[in-house]
């Protein structure tokens, strides 16, 4: 099928010279151009006219790659650092003089930016000192315990006896925490204490129901006694009983 013609007016529009162009004048292709019917030959326009059809004539893209769309349309891929239609707006950058202290600068689009901080640092700038970072028991909060630094740097809490959770806060429920020690008594001026380490409980928690102040408190429910020999400083030695506590739980307290 023959291509469809297109008319632009008289024919009195072309035969002017190609000296009253200007730079408003048709920039792209023309294919089959008839006017009055009758079919051009626009060759003898002379400059500025070329056979074949070349939308991406050189400048089109002012800062970056051309590539045609047709007949007598382009797109332009931008070079970095230029945006635009036709490339000819140089991009911003947001990092060029900024502000983060002790860390990199990440462009979010041409106008803003955020900071990467380095270990060690923190805030929006990255000026602010992270003291988990340097002293990670800085801001440890362990109630009944001690902070102590894991392996990896991170903190934790180290709970006394009778105590749990996360900040040591959390009373655990009446127990009997097995021990092991001497026995000491005081013979006159000298010190004495079992010739072995003893076993035993002591009790140590809440109880669960009722607070201690308010009448129950975690105590001995069962003792026994065994002898066992002490050893004093002055070179002395004797054999007394000692009580042993076996076994815990919540009874009434007695003040």
């Amino acid at each position: 099928m023959p291509e469809r013609a297109s008319a632009f007016g008289g024919l009195s529009a072309l035969q002017h010279s190609s000296g009253g162009r200007n730079g408003t004048s048709f920039h792209g292709c023309l294919r089959n151009l008839y006017i009055n019917g009758k079919l051009q030959d626009l060759g003898w326009l002379g400059q500025g006219v070329e056979p074949g059809c070349q939308p991406c004539q050189r400048g089109a893209c002012v800062q970056g790659d051309c590539h045609p769309t047709g007949h007598r349309g382009f797109t332009c891929t931008c070079h970095p650092g230029w945006t635009g239609p036709v490339c000819d707006q140089q991009v911003n950058n947001p990092c060029d003089g900024n502000k983060c202290i002790h860390g990199t600068c990440l462009a979010i689009n041409s106008y803003s930016y955020s900071c990467r901080c380095q270990p060690g640092f923190s805030g929006v700038l990255c000026d602010e000192q992270d003291q988990e970072a340097t002293n990670p028991c800085g801001l440890s909060r362990c109630k009944h315990g001690k902070c102590r630094v894991s392996g990896l740097g991170k903190a934790y809490c180290e709970c006394n006896s009778g105590y749990t959770g996360e900040a040591c806060d959390k009373e655990v429920a009446c127990r009997g925490e097995r021990v092991r020690d001497v026995y000491q008594r005081q013979q006159g001026y000298a010190a004495c204490q079992t010739q072995e380490k003893v076993s035993r409980l002591e009790c140590r928690g809440s109880c669960l129901g009722g607070a201690e102040g308010q009448g129950t408190c975690c105590t001995p429910l069962r003792s026994k006694r065994r002898k066992y020999t002490f050893q004093c400083t002055d070179g002395s030695s004797f054999v007394q009983e000692v009580e042993k506590i076996v076994k815990c739980g919540c009874t009434k307290c007695f003040t």
